[in-house]
């Protein structure tokens, strides 16, 4: 009769333990794709990732040596992969679009987009990283404080570019 409930116990607690332990190894396994493409993208440029950021349905990543800023997304329809050169960005910007939903007695502010935008020096073209999109993903998921994070190192990066330099005694900027 105990080895009955044990065996009963033993199935129940399988049964509740093994989607989450199927959830994770689900997780771990789409990461580490997402990193495999974001590095062959980055192969293929004969670039070295120094830091990466893998999230649910994106990864990216930089070179600092050749000041190269990589991105990898996956969607339901489509992945695609965007390379961004340093040396002819201007600024990088954190862009958080967001509509505003009307009930009856309340009114919500939904984020519709997080978005990296990289102006050129040009002024003229401009390349964005879509982190989060309203339509493609399900739910908001850290890609704010990832976006904010990678503006800052990515602006830290173009301003390390600009240097003092001294002609006839006179102090000049130069830009890289």
């Amino acid at each position: 009769m105990e080895t009955g409930l044990v065996i009963i116990d033993a199935i129940i607690i399988t049964i509740v333990i093994l989607p989450f332990v199927l959830f994770i190894v689900g997780r771990r396994k789409r990461k580490q794709k997402l990193h495999n493409a974001l590095q062959s993208e980055a192969t293929l440029h004969n670039r070295q990732l120094g830091k990466t950021e893998v999230q649910s349905n994106f990864a990216i990543g930089l070179d600092t040596i050749e000041e190269n800023v990589f991105f990898y997304k996956e969607t339901e329809d489509v992945a695609y992969a965007q390379v961004v050169d340093l040396k002819s960005i201007s600024a990088c910007k954190f862009v958080k679009e967001s509509k505003l939903i009307k009930d009856k007695k309340k009114h919500y502010d939904v984020i519709d987009k997080v978005q990296l935008t990289f102006e050129y020096k040009n002024h003229k073209a401009v390349t964005t990283f879509v982190l989060y999109s309203n339509d493609n993903d399900l739910a908001l998921n850290n890609e704010i404080t990832i976006a904010q994070q990678w503006e800052g190192l990515v602006n830290q990066i173009l301003r390390s570019r600009v240097t003092p330099k001294s002609t006839n005694n006179k102090s000049q900027a130069v830009f890289a």
